[in-house]
């Protein structure tokens, strides 16, 4: 029988996150991608993000999919990270807290 992954993990993203911290990002996105099966992103206490960090978001959502997995981004965005994604016309994969 083969060994099954774990339900869920959550990654909590903090105060200003850019392109210095994206490789650590990306490698903790993947990882926790391939070892459970429903990843989550809290990004409720990012006080500034940039479009390094957006894009990698993007990746692992279409990364989770190619595994036949899921990722979100809990919705729990500041406004202003709110208002920057919209300024893009980005999509993120969004999941209220309550899991609907």
């Amino acid at each position: 029988m083969a060994r099954k992954k774990s339900a869920s993990s959550v990654i909590v993203l903090k105060e200003n996150v850019g392109i210095e911290q994206a490789a650590q990002i990306k490698e903790q996105l993947l990882t926790a991608i391939k070892k459970n099966q429903v990843t989550q992103l809290d990004l409720s206490q990012v006080t500034d993000i940039d479009t390094s960090i957006l894009q990698l978001i993007i990746a692992a959502s279409k990364e989770a999919a190619s595994q036949e997995k899921e990722f979100y981004v809990l919705d729990s965005l500041p406004e202003d990270v709110k208002s920057f994604v919209n300024l893009l016309s980005l999509k993120l994969p969004v999941q209220n807290q309550g899991g609907n």
